[in-house]
């Protein structure tokens, strides 16, 4: 039996933790491009392997927690599947952020040693299940068809996490009568 509950925990922290990537990376490279005046490649360098070990660890906590927990084998299966499945549209926020930066800044984030490992490992990951269904254009295809998927997948994670926040405010708690 799966434990509902704690999945919908879950995968609101996990929308909670995409939106924060992203808007953490996106702050910091704003700050370190626009005010300080670092390059764009230089300050991706410096923020995404940063950002991917937060990520990395923060995954691993929620696995992890989830694994001790006094939930079913069920559930931990599926939080352990889940994470494994939607570890490369989280990676992506960050990555996301620095490509926002750099194109507002009207840079190229190609020249970042972060961001070019990031299109490499992805490729390695996707590379063989391209290959199997065709030739070398398809990874290009492929590739983009990450972005677009990785970002549909952030930011539907991000807008019910605000408006999970957002419900409350608008509408109000639904309180209880209590009578005495």
């Amino acid at each position: 039996m799966i434990a509902k509950r704690h999945l919908r925990r879950r995968l609101s922290q996990y929308g909670a933790l995409w939106l924060g990537a992203f808007v953490v990376t996106l702050l910091v490279m704003a700050v370190m491009v626009f005010a300080v005046g670092m390059p764009v490649a230089q300050t991706a360098d410096l923020t995404l392997p940063v950002a991917f070990g937060l990520l990395g660890l923060a995954v691993i906590a929620g696995v992890g927690v989830t694994v001790v927990k006094d939930v079913g084998l069920s559930t931990k299966s599926l939080i352990t599947a889940l994470a494994l499945l939607l570890i490369l549209p989280l990676l992506w926020a960050p990555v996301l952020a620095v490509v926002v930066t750099a194109a507002i800044a009207g840079a190229s984030v190609e020249y970042s040693q972060a961001y070019a490992q990031f299109r490499i490992t992805v490729s390695h990951l996707i590379y063989p299940l391209v290959a199997m269904l065709g030739e070398d254009p398809l990874i290009s295809f492929v590739w983009n068809a990450f972005q677009v998927v990785a970002s549909i997948v952030g930011a539907v994670a991000s807008a019910l996490q605000v408006w999970r926040v957002l419900k409350p405010l608008l509408y109000g708690e639904d309180e209880e009568v209590v009578e005495a």
